[in-house]
């Protein structure tokens, strides 16, 4: 089920069957960036590279925490 709840004047909260919307603001220099990367990894969208990314980055960590606390 959708649910869809307005936070302020510019900002909703869309639940989709237990995924959540994240807004955030990047540069625009940075959004070329990425969309050359969304581009020549053949992704659908941005979407799926930042989330993607963001996996990544937190394995990362916890791979170095794991190592730096043995």
């Amino acid at each position: 089920m959708e649910e869809i709840r307005k936070l302020n004047e510019t900002t909703y909260l869309i639940d989709v069957t237990g995924t959540v919307t994240v807004s955030f603001k990047l540069e625009d220099s940075f959004i070329n960036e990425i969309d050359k990367v969304v581009k020549s990894l053949n992704y659908t969208n941005r979407s799926d590279l930042i989330r993607d990314a963001i996996e990544a980055y937190l394995r990362y960590l916890k791979q170095n925490e794991r190592s730096i606390n043995t």
